[in-house]
This record gives structure tokens, C-alpha cells and sequence, in this order.
């Protein structure tokens, strides 16, 4: 039913009070004999929780089983289905809909607020062990991240061609060169600032692309070899997730912001799709997992897990491409850029776990948001090396016409990447080493405006 379309699954983890922290769901399952658990409480925020283009919407929900100890360590993971299989047909499984949002974006899909048991009818089935259910969702929860970057890849990459279409067909103005005003007004995209602002674009939407299929790839990996090669893929993975579902959901806004500015007022109306677009990006860096808490899990997990084997295994892979970089005299400037920057980024991430060390875990996480930026401007830096050494490869052939515009393309927004957003981690350097805890001091009463 589900591989057909007929029904349809949900993660069901979020509650009223209990967001990001699922420590404190309340949501409770109580044992029976016949097999199944009764189920009873809220969950809010879930996506295409219920609608009628199929015919029964399956939930994977978190629970907490009667009894279960404190904390994520009593969470366990249930199947809900909002209809239950009886006697060859399908019963209301007391699985109520008490609400929708009404959202800025996404409007094509409903997000719903279910309330579970109110007639004391719901039923659950728990999904492999009791108290093991966040590890059981977190392995959903992490490919969902990926696939988070790739959509959010994926609308920053309309909104590029949209204004890139735009600006080529948008007569307005004439170069700056130009004093007579009796010439023809030329195509904005013959305006420096509009290619800046699409050179923009097009390296946060192929750059983040790329990221994202490189972290497709070593999914592959993980689960095709074994072994050593296995473990590395697994550990890359991990590490390279958040920064994965983060870079595109937070530049990809600013990138389709970018591409509203190109088609200027005609970017804030319905008829052009730029101002859609936007509202449906918006929603990328809160849903499955904010951007606070994907920089929380890279610092606080992710780089420093197994005396930080992943960090040191994607500091490999990233001077594997320099030095590939190094071979051709066009990248071999940019190669040392990003070198220097790898530099920077293990400077900053051995200063932060001395900071954790002296100063203790609420200083060394409170501007783990910015190290997840920095860390993010490095690899997709070192996504668009790699894209240039093949692009070189390809040009040193010799390539003509259509084709070697294409290349030269990539060249061209490569070396943006570098000349315009690699040199902003000089100043999330200086405030990452300088940990006086000024956010940590600021005190709620001296909010009081």
C-alpha cells in the first residue's frame, strides 16, 4: 500500500512542549496483551498528517512506554496508523485531527496538530526494542536532512534560472560607459552588480548541490562496502549531514533573495514565482532539526566523536583536492586559499575543544552556529575545487563554442566562490576564537526595552 502511493508514512516526534527537546514528550504508550500499545497524547507540526489524497496516513511516532525512565532514554518508536486494518477493511484508529497551520510557504502540503486517543482507541505498535525508539528515528531523520538540502538545493536552483531568464530579457539602462542616451537600453544581465548577484546564486545552488551529492555518495558507500572503507563513509557521513541539510537551507534563502533583487519590483509580486519560492524556502532551516541544533550536533558530536576520526578523515578528503587543485597553474591560487583556510578551521576547532575544557560546554556550544557556517563555507569551497579541476581538465583540451562556455562558466563561479564568500571565514575566525561568553552573559532582564 505504501510503495503504491495508497497510503502514505509521517515522523511523528514534535509535541507542544517539546520541540527540539524530545527529552520532554509526553506522549504515552501503555502496554496490552493482545499486542498492541495504547496510545494517548499530542504531536504537532507534522507534515501531511492528514488529507485526503490517500487512504490512510501511517504514523512513526515517538512514545514514551508507561513506566520508562527519564529523558531520550525512554523514548521507543510505534507505528500509528490514523486507520487500522480490521476484519479486511480499515478502522478509525482514534487518531484526531485537531488542527492545521496556516503557513507562509509550503501550502501545498498540510501540517497538521493530531491528538491521539481522546476515546481511549488509538493503537500503537512498537518497532524493534523498548527505550531505543530516537536511535531507530534518527537514522530516518538524517537521510531526511540530506534530502532537506537537496529540496532546498532544488528551489534556490528555480529561483537562479528564473532570474537568470529575467535578467537576460530585461531591458533597462545602459552600461556606465555609455553618455548618450539616444542608445538602445541593454539587458540588465549586462550589469556588473546583477552577475554579481548571479554568480551568487549559482554557487550557493551548484555548490550546495554538489555537497549534497557527495554525501549521497558516501550513503552509497556505507552501505555497499565493508570494512574499513565502510566505516569512513559512515563517519563522513555523519559529520557532513548537518552542514549538508544546513548550507543550502540557509544560503539558498539568501540566494533566492538575490534572484527577487534581480527582477526588483516585479520579484515582490505573485506574477513572477520568486516571491514563492522564497516563502517555500523558509520553512528549510527549522524543519527536521534547526540550524541551532545542527550546529550543536557538529561541534558538540559529530567533529570531536572517536577523537575526532571524522573530522580528521574530511580534512583528508578536502587536501586530496587541493593537491589535485595544485597541478593545474590556473587553480594552484585557489588551491593555497583553501589550504589556508583547512588551517583556519582546525585552529578554530582545537581553540573551541580547549574551550570546552576550560570554560565548560555553555561557552564552548554557544556560537556553535557560526562554527556550522564556517564549516560549511569550507566544504562547499572544497565541492567547487573539485568541480574546477574537472572543468580545467576539460578546457586544457582545447574546447570550442558552446561547450567551453560551459566550463569556463564554472571556472568563472568557482573563482566567485573563492574571491567573494570563502574570505568570510576570517571573521567567523576572530569571534570563534575569541570565547568571552557574550551571549552566554547577556541577561533575559537586559532585554527589557
Amino acid at each position: 500500500k505504501m510503495l503504491a502511493g495508497e497510503w502514505q508514512g509521517t515522523m511523528a516526534l514534535t509535541e507542544p512542549q517539546a520541540g527540539s527537546s524530545l527529552a520532554d514528550i509526553t506522549t504515552l504508550a501503555e502496554p496490552t496483551d493482545q499486542g498492541y500499545y495504547k496510545i494517548r497524547g499530542q504531536k504537532i507540526f507534522i507534515s501531511a498528517g492528514d488529507h485526503d489524497g490517500v487512504d490512510n496516513v501511517v504514523h512513526l511516532m515517538l512514545a514514551k512506554i508507561k513506566g520508562a525512565p527519564a529523558g531520550v532514554r525512554g523514548i521507543s518508536l510505534f507505528v500509528v496508523p490514523q486507520k487500522r486494518v480490521e476484519n479486511g477493511g480499515l478502522a478509525f484508529n482514534d487518531v484526531n485531527t485537531a488542527g492545521i497551520y496556516h503557513k507562509m510557504g509550503y501550502r501545498g502540503s498540510p501540517i497538521t496538530q493530531l491528538s491521539m486517543g481522546e476515546n481511549n482507541g488509538c493503537r500503537g505498535w512498537l518497532v524493534g526494542e523498548p527505550h531505543k525508539g530516537l536511535s531507530y528515528m534518527f537514522q530516518m531523520m538524517n537521510e531526511a536532512r540530506i534530502d532537506i538540502g537537496s529540496g532546498a538545493s532544488a528551489i534556490a536552483s528555480a529561483a537562479y534560472y528564473a532570474s537568470l531568464e529575467y535578467a537576460q530579457q530585461r531591458p533597462q539602462g545602459r552600461k556606465v560607459t555609455s553618455k548618450d542616451p539616444t542608445q538602445p537600453q541593454i539587458p540588465i544581465i549586462q550589469h556588473a552588480d546583477i552577475r554579481r548577484m548571479l554568480l551568487f546564486q549559482r554557487a550557493v545552488v551548484e555548490g550546495s548541490l554538489a555537497l549534497v551529492l557527495q554525501c549521497s555518495k558516501y550513503s552509497d558507500m556505507e552501505r555497499t562496502l565493508s570494512g574499513e572503507e565502510k566505516e569512513k563513509a559512515t563517519l563522513l557521513l555523519d559529520l557532513l549531514t548537518p552542514v549538508a541539510k544546513t548550507y543550502p537551507s540557509e544560503m539558498g534563502i539568501l540566494s533566492i533573495s538575490a534572484g527577487m533583487q534581480c527582477l526588483g519590483g516585479y520579484g515582490y509580486c505573485d506574477e513572477f514565482p520568486l516571491e514563492l519560492y522564497y516563502r517555500d524556502a523558509r520553512i528549510h532551516p527549522i524543519h527536521e532539526g534547526t540550524t541551532g541544533i545542527q550546529g550543536i550536533t557538529l561541534l558538540g558530536r559529530n567533529v570531536t566523536m572517536k577523537n575526532g576520526a571524522a573530522f580528521k578523515l574530511f580534512l583528508t578528503e578536502v587536501q586530496a583536492a587541493i593537491k589535485q587543485a595544485e597541478e593545474f597553474a590556473e587553480l594552484k591560487p585557489c588551491a593555497q586559499d583553501l589550504k589556508e583556510g583547512v588551517d583556519r578551521l582546525t585552529k578554530v576547532t582545537l581553540h573551541l575543544i580547549g574551550v570546552a575544557q576550560s570554560k565548560g560546554p555553555e561557552i564552548f556550544l554557544a556560537d556553535a552556529t557560526l562554527y556550522l557556517e564556517f564549516f560549511g563555507i569550507i566544504s562547499i569551497a572544497w565541492q567547487w575545487l573539485l568541480q574546477a579541476v574537472t572543468a580545467q581538465k576539460a578546457l586544457n583540451q582545447g574546447l570550442s563554442g558552446s561547450e567551453a562556455d560551459f566550463y569556463h562558466g564554472k571556472i568563472h563561479t568557482f573563482r566567485y566562490f573563492f574571491k567573494y564568500e570563502l574570505p568570510k571565514i576570517e571573521g567567523l575566525a576572530k569571534r570563534l576564537t575569541d570565547a568571552d561568553g557574550l551571549t552566554v552573559d547577556m541577561k533575559e532582564s537586559f532585554f527589557a526595552d
